[in-house]
């Protein structure tokens, strides 16, 4: 099946952080990161830019072998899933 990977990569990073179920706080005027699970009250090192419709990382953890990029990096880093399985997870909830 093929799909339009490029559409996948321009939804919103905040919707596809909404459908991982992330907790977000914000932590600048187009940054939000994801909440800290060991200390709720702290912001992550996982930063969501909404302007740039990008993340990253910036503990330098990784998750798949990544620690930034698109809408499709998000959902494998999160969801600790392969590219067909984030692709499927986009698809089927947004296209």
């Amino acid at each position: 099946m093929y799909h339009n990977l490029e559409a996948l990569r321009r939804i919103p990073i905040l919707h596809v952080a909404e459908a991982l179920g992330m907790r977000l706080v914000k932590v600048g005027g187009r940054n939000w990161a994801m909440k800290n699970p060991d200390r709720p009250r702290e912001p992550s090192s996982l930063v969501l830019d909404i302007k740039t419709n990008r993340w990253r990382r910036w503990s330098g953890k990784t998750q798949g072998g990544t620690d930034h990029g698109s809408t499709l990096d998000l959902v494998m880093h999160i969801r600790e899933c392969s590219f067909r399985d984030a692709v499927d997870f986009l698809t089927t909830r947004f296209l």
